[in-house]
């Protein structure tokens, strides 16, 4: 890897990430015409050290995700151009709001929070899945971004919130489905109209 795809994969600057190799924290080898490389495995190494080392589940989730983003087939998938194309700030924004309603601690027990609960989830996935179909995102492209997105906090939470993860989450593709078949609908209503005209 290059200097620039590590420091991207740890979310570091190149002086702190020359400072690591030189101290030997970080392995690094050089290349003929002098330029720093490093192993892949010795990324994932340092990154699961730092991992194990936080408790905190957001950061868990969000280390994974970074990670996954910087990887090249990630890059490659037609999901990822569709929201290189479409404004990153908002995906991260929308990114951001899920992964809280995910970690959430409240959903055990009471009823009266849990609804509100599920009934946001469905609200933000119906929010984003809106934008996306406004776009012109196709709907695969949006439920792929989303399942990548999922499966990193799956792997972040511990196995007694897996379930709370899961069902919010579910709630939140039920409603981006729902934003495309309006989306759908209202297209359909608007052609026909226009056959009739």
């Amino acid at each position: 890897m290059s200097l620039g795809e590590v420091c991207r994969a740890l979310e570091i600057n190149e002086a702190t990430l020359r400072q690591w190799a030189d101290r030997g924290r970080l392995p690094v080898y050089r290349t003929p015409g002098g330029h720093r490389r490093f192993l892949r495995e010795d990324v994932d190494a340092l990154l699961s050290r730092n991992e194990s080392a936080r408790s905190d589940p957001e950061d868990l989730a969000l280390q994974r995700i970074r990670r996954k983003l910087s990887q090249a087939d990630v890059s490659e998938q037609p999901w990822m151009e569709s929201f290189q194309a479409e404004g990153r700030d908002r995906m991260r924004l929308f990114g951001r709001r899920l992964l809280s309603l995910l970690l959430r601690n409240d959903l055990d027990g009471r009823s009266r929070r849990r609804g509100e609960t599920m009934s946001e989830t469905h609200m933000l996935g119906h929010e984003y899945g809106s934008e996306m179909a406004a776009r012109g995102v196709p709907l695969s492209d949006s439920v792929q971004a989303f399942l990548f997105f999922r499966q990193a906090v799956v792997e972040a939470v511990q196995p007694d919130r897996l379930r709370q993860v899961v069902e919010i989450s579910d709630g939140v593709l039920v409603g981006l489905v729902d934003a495309y078949s309006i989306r759908l609908a209202a297209n359909e209503n608007h052609t026909s109209d226009s056959l009739r005209a």
